[in-house]
C-alpha cells in the first residue's frame, strides 16, 4: 500500500527553486537558473519497449506542447515515427506495449471529477507502428451497454500465438470478467464470466486464466485452479484489517501449475512457488536474509521469470536465466561503477534492451545483439546533462536515539566547499511504504547543483528492510519515523557536514507530511519547510478513502488512536510551526486531495 502523491516531478522545479528565498547566501536573479534548465527537462524517452522482432523501439517522450507522445524508432533505418499523442486537457498517454510486430496498444489516463471525488480513468487505443488504423478499443461497446467503468486497459495476456487478440479484464453490469478482445476491430467475446467481487485476474501466460482476486468490504480472497480444471480453490484469505498478512501472486513459472507468489520468510518478503495442483508443497525460490525482494524481471515472448531484484545499499539481481546472467556479466566490466539492467528480449531471443546508469551517470539505452555480440548505443535519456558534473551519492548509516542504525544516502555538491558544513536539505521519501535507492535522482542532483548537501533517510516505516523495520508504519508510529529523520539531520550537524543555520526539509506526498510534522516537532532545527502534495490531516485522509473499496485496510494502516491521529495531523498544530513554510499541490491529485494543503 502506498499513499503517494502525483509525482510529475519536472513540473515542480519552480517549487525547489523557491528554496533560495529562505536560505541566506543566494540572491534572486531574473536570469534562468542553469540547474533548473538542466534538471528540469523531461528525459528524451521513457517506457522503451523492444519490438518482437527486435528491430524497432517503442517509447514515450514529451512533445514541445507539454504533452506525452508515442514514437517508434526503426533501428536499422535510424528513423523516428510519431504514432500517437495525448489529448490536451482530456487524456494523457502513459504507456504502450507491442501486441505483435504490426500492432501496438497504448493506455491513456485522465483524472475524472465526480462532485467532490477525483478518481483515475483509463482508455485503451490500438494503432499500427506507422500510426495507421488507430482505434479506441472497448469504449463504444461499454457505452452502448450503459456501463461507465473506470479502467479499460487492464490487459491480462498478450496472446503471442493469437496475434489478433488479447485477454482483457472486461466490466459488465454484474462485475468484472475476462474477454478475448480483437485489437483491430474492438470486437470481443467472453472467456470468463463476470463476478461482482472479482477485482483482479492472472493468466498463465499462455491464454488460460488461472488466478483471481476477490474483495469485499471486509476480506481479500485469492483463488486459483490447476491446469485443465474449471474449479476454483482457495489459495489465501485475509481480513482487510489484518496488516500482518502479506500475500501477492505475481505470475507463473516454467510449469503452468507453478504460481509465483511473494510472501514472507523469516520476516522478509521472499519469492515462493505454489503448486496449484496441490501435489507439491510450497517451494521457497529466493530469499535474502537482510532485505525484502524488490521486483521480478519477466521478459521474452511469454514473460518468463529471468531474475529477482533486491536492494541492500545498492541494487542487486539474482538470476534464474543463465543466458541473461552471462550477458549481464559480459557487459558489466564495460560500464565500471554503473548498474546494468538487461531486459525486454525479442521473441526469438536474439536482441535485448540494456540500460546503464549510476548516481552520476543518467540512464543510457542500448540494444545488444546476442548472436553477433554487438552493443549498439541508442539513446541518452538526459542529453542536457552531458556536460554537467553530477554529485556523488554515498551510503550512510547513523545511530538513532535508541541506538538503531538508520540507512541513508548523502549527496554532496562537487564544489570547493564540499568538505565543510554546507547548506543542507533533508529529503524524506514518499510512501511511507517505499524507500530511497542509490542511483541517479534528478531532485537531489538539482539541489546539489545549487550547493546543497542532501540527506535521504530510509526511516523506520520504509519498505524493503523486512517486517520489523515496517513496524506500525509511518502513520500509526509517526513519532519513530520523525525521530529517525531528525536524528539524521542532527547527525550531519554533529559531524560537521551540515550548517545548522542553513537547513531545510523538503518532502513529497508522505514526504511532505513528514516535512510538515518535522517542522512542528523540531521548530528550531529547520530554517524552512516545503511540502509538495503533502498530507496534513489524518482523519480527513481516512474520510476521503471511505468512499473507495478497501477503505478498512486504509483506516487500519493510518490508525485509529485519536490522540495519535490528532498529534500526527500538522493542520491541527499549524501554530507550532517554527519556520517559513511553502505548500504546493496539484488540484487534480487523485492520491492526496488538494484539500489537505488547503486546510494546512
Amino acid at each position: 500500500m502506498r499513499f503517494h502523491g502525483t509525482e510529475c516531478g519536472f513540473k515542480w522545479l519552480a517549487v525547489l527553486v523557491s528554496l533560495v528565498l529562505f536560505l541566506p547566501g543566494f540572491a534572486q536573479s531574473n536570469e534562468p537558473d542553469p540547474a533548473a534548465v538542466a534538471f528540469g527537462s523531461y528525459p528524451t524517452l521513457w517506457g522503451a519497449r523492444l519490438s518482437p522482432d527486435g528491430k524497432r523501439i517503442l517509447y514515450l517522450r514529451m512533445h514541445e506542447s507539454d504533452l506525452p507522445i508515442a514514437k517508434v524508432f526503426d533501428i536499422e533505418k535510424r528513423e523516428n515515427n510519431l504514432i500517437l499523442s495525448s489529448v490536451k486537457d482530456e487524456f494523457d498517454l502513459y504507456g504502450c506495449v507491442w501486441a505483435n510486430n504490426d500492432r501496438i496498444l497504448c493506455s491513456f489516463f485522465s483524472a475524472h471529477k465526480d462532485g467532490s471525488r477525483i478518481y483515475p480513468v483509463t482508455r485503451l487505443v490500438g494503432v499500427n507502428p506507422d500510426g495507421s488504423r488507430m482505434k479506441v478499443l472497448m469504449q463504444s461497446k461499454l457505452l452502448m451497454e450503459g456501463i461507465r467503468h473506470q479502467f479499460h486497459d487492464r490487459i491480462i495476456d498478450l496472446l503471442p500465438e493469437d496475434p489478433k487478440n488479447v485477454l482483457i479484464a472486461m466490466p459488465d453490469r454484474e462485475g468484472l470478467g475476462v474477454s478475448r478482445l480483437n485489437i483491430y476491430s474492438g470486437r470481443s467475446r467472453d472467456q470468463e464470466r463476470s463476478n461482482s467481487t472479482v477485482r483482479h485476474w492472472i493468466s498463465d501466460g499462455h491464454g488460460k486464466v488461472r488466478v483471481r482476486m476477490k474483495m469485499s468490504k471486509r476480506k481479500e480472497r485469492w483463488e486459483g485452479r490447476s491446469s485443465g480444471s474449471k474449479k476454483w480453490k482457495l489459495l489465501h484469505e485475509e481480513e482487510l484489517t489484518d496488516l500482518e498478512q502479506y500475500y501477492q501472486p505475481l505470475a507463473f513459472g516454467e510449469s503452468r501449475n507453478e504460481l509465483l507468489v511473494s510472501k514472507r520468510h523469516d520476516g522478509k518478503v521472499a519469492l515462493w512457488a505454489e503448486d496449484l495442483s496441490g501435489e507439491v508443497p510450497d517451494r521457497l525460490i529466493f530469499a535474502h536474509p537482510e532485505v525484502d525482494i524488490g521486483y521480478l524481471r519477466m521478459t521474452g515472448k511469454h514473460q518468463r521469470l529471468v531474475a529477482v531484484g533486491y536492494v541492500t545499499d545498492r541494487l542487486h539481481s539474482h538470476f534464474f536465466d543463465e543466458k541473461l546472467e552471462n550477458i549481464h556479466d559480459r557487459l558489466s566490466p564495460i560500464f565500471s561503477d554503473q548498474e546494468i539492467t538487461v531486459y525486454d528480449e525479442s521473441w526469438d531471443g536474439r536482441y535485448y534492451l540494456v540500460e546503464s546508469t549510476s548516481d552520476i551517470s543518467p540512464a543510457t539505452l542500448y540494444r545488444f545483439d546476442s548472436e553477433k555480440k554487438q552493443l549498439l548505443r541508442l539513446f541518452n535519456r538526459y542529453p542536457k546533462l552531458k556536460e554537467t558534473q553530477l554529485a556523488p551519492m554515498q551510503s550512510l548509516e547513523y545511530p538513532a536515539r535508541d541506538g538503531t542504525l538508520i540507512p541513508a544516502y548523502v549527496t554532496t555538491p562537487t564544489t570547493k566547499e564540499e568538505e565543510g558544513p554546507l547548506p543542507t536539505v533533508i529529503l524524506p521519501h514518499g510512501g511511507p511504504h517505499s524507500r530511497d535507492v542509490w542511483g541517479y535522482d534528478w531532485l537531489p542532483q538539482f539541489l546539489a547543483a545549487r550547493g546543497y548537501r542532501v540527506l535521504q533517510v530510509n526511516y523506520r516505516g520504509s519498505s524493503g528492510f523486512g517486517e520489523g523495520w515496517l513496524g506500525e508504519g509511518g502513520f500509526r508510529d509517526w513519532r519513530t519515523a520523525m525521530d529517525d529523520i531528525t536524528d539524521g539531520a542532527r547527525h550531519l550537524v554533529e559531524t560537521g557536514q551540515a550548517d545548522p543555520q542553513r537547513m531545510c526539509i523538503v518532502g513529497w506526498s508522505y514526504g511532505g507530511y513528514a516535512a510538515l510534522l518535522s517542522g512542528i516537532e523540531e521548530p528550531d532545527l529547520y530554517r524552512c519547510v516545503v511540502s509538495i502534495a503533502g498530507v496534513s490531516d489524518l482523519e480527513d485522509l481516512i474520510r476521503e478513502r471511505k468512499k473507495f473499496l478497501g477503505s478498512r485496510r486504509d483506516h487500519e494502516y493510518i490508525g485509529k488512536d485519536q490522540e495519535i491521529l490528532k498529534a500526527g495531523s500538522p493542520a491541527r498544530r499549524a501554530k507550532e510551526m517554527g519556520a517559513p513554510t511553502l505548500l504546493f499541490h496539484g488540484d487534480e491529485d487523485i492520491n492526496v486531495r488538494i484539500a489537505q494543503s488547503e486546510k494546512m
